[in-house]
């Protein structure tokens, strides 16, 4: 899901979950939305380098609950 898609979903109130994720194999965050990891247009995963910036993305475009999952165990 790219992020126009994100936001449709967002605007149409049929997000259910959003999480940050830690991915190990860039040693950064990724966001997944319903299942589905935020990727960039060239539908790769979008990666963030801090909890921070993934958090403050989704702060700007009106995501202010999430959940955080940090653990890569399961």
């Amino acid at each position: 899901m790219i992020e126009r898609e994100l936001k449709l979903l967002l605007n149409a109130n049929a997000l259910k979950h959003v999480q940050v994720s830690y991915a190990v194999m860039s040693n950064g965050y990724m966001i997944v939305a319903d299942g589905n990891p935020l990727e960039t247009t060239k539908r790769e995963i979008r990666e963030f380098k801090t909890l921070d910036t993934a958090a403050k993305f989704l702060f700007r475009i009106g995501i202010a609950n999430f959940a955080v999952k940090l653990n890569t165990s399961g």
